[in-house]
């Protein structure tokens, strides 16, 4: 039993040292719009990630609203282009979300740069009519940028 409690005390003080000292915040930093006919739809398009720790999923959430029309559901969502900016910044998607008026999106950034010069780039495809019932799919450019 003693030598378990010990081995749990060594574990969760490793646990400590490798815990950053501040967890990762994401801010919307900007909104976007689109028209079709005479319907407007805003959605955020840029995020800020700060004290990001290389490695760990970053988690948020991208919303949508419509004024003239309908807007939703998501349709489809993913990586765009490389996906990653500037060259030598990798990463991949964890997952996704729909969401009733928006998406949640997770992805990992694998290699960064430096902290101010990394960028995740995504396209989320969101139905929407035109105020008259004349639907199609609009793509929404995201960008997600780390700040120092």
């Amino acid at each position: 039993m003693k030598r378990a409690l010990v081995g749990a005390a060594v574990v969760l003080g490793m646990l400590a040292a490798v815990t950053p000292a501040s967890a990762q915040s994401v801010v919307r930093e900007s909104q976007c719009t689109t028209n079709l006919g005479g319907n407007t739809m805003t959605y955020d398009c840029g995020f800020n990630v700060k004290d990001y720790v290389q490695g760990t999923p970053v988690t948020f959430t991208m919303n949508f609203a419509c004024s003239g029309g309908s807007c939703g559901p998501v349709t489809s969502m993913g990586m765009r282009g490389s996906g990653f900016t500037p060259p030598g910044v990798t990463g991949h998607m964890v997952g996704g979300k729909r969401l009733d008026n928006g998406v949640e999106l997770s992805f990992v950034f694998d290699s960064v740069k430096k902290a101010s010069a990394a960028n995740a780039h995504f396209n989320v495809n969101i139905a929407m009519d035109d105020g008259q019932g004349n639907w199609d799919t609009k793509a929404c450019k995201v960008n997600v940028h780390l700040v120092e």
